[in-house]
């Protein structure tokens, strides 16, 4: 499964400037709230992905801070999660949960971010009320399966 919401010529336009792409994110997050509040998480999915691609490579570049895109990149795919959770996508929530979480379980080996990571991936896994969240469904291992959204 391809999770890429960013065409190459945005991907590489954002990553060329980081407060463009600070300014992307906070736009794109802001834009998919709005839908999802409305119950559009359909139309939400394309702009929250790319929030969550933007905040992938900010955490790359730990812009402006590690702390700052870890929480930026935890709150991405938190809320595409729930987005596709809430239209009936479990398999491209379960797909996000396990990719984000591994993303920052790379961090687990780093003392100075250690703790932050380990926070951060526990939210991940829980389902908004502090229950765990569940990797199967219907006793099976969910499959992932599909194609991509891009919004740019």
């Amino acid at each position: 499964m391809n999770l890429r919401y960013l065409c190459a010529n945005h991907r590489q336009w954002l990553s060329e400037n980081t407060d463009r792409a600070e300014q992307a994110w906070l736009d794109w997050m802001e834009h998919g709230r709005m839908l999802c509040e409305e119950g559009n998480h359909g139309e939400a999915i394309p702009y929250l992905g790319c929030a969550f691609d933007v905040a992938g490579m900010l955490l790359t570049r730990e812009w402006p801070s590690y702390a700052v895109s870890a929480t930026r990149f935890s709150d991405s795919a938190a809320q595409l999660m729930a987005a596709y959770r809430n239209q009936g996508d479990e398999k491209h929530h379960h797909y996000l949960l396990v990719g984000a979480s591994s993303v920052l379980a790379r961090q687990l080996g780093d003392r100075d971010k250690q703790q932050l990571a380990a926070d951060f991936i526990s939210a991940l896994y829980s389902d908004g009320d502090g229950k765990p969240e569940l990797l199967f469904a219907g006793g099976k291992p969910v499959s992932h399966g599909g194609a991509s959204r891009q919004l740019h």
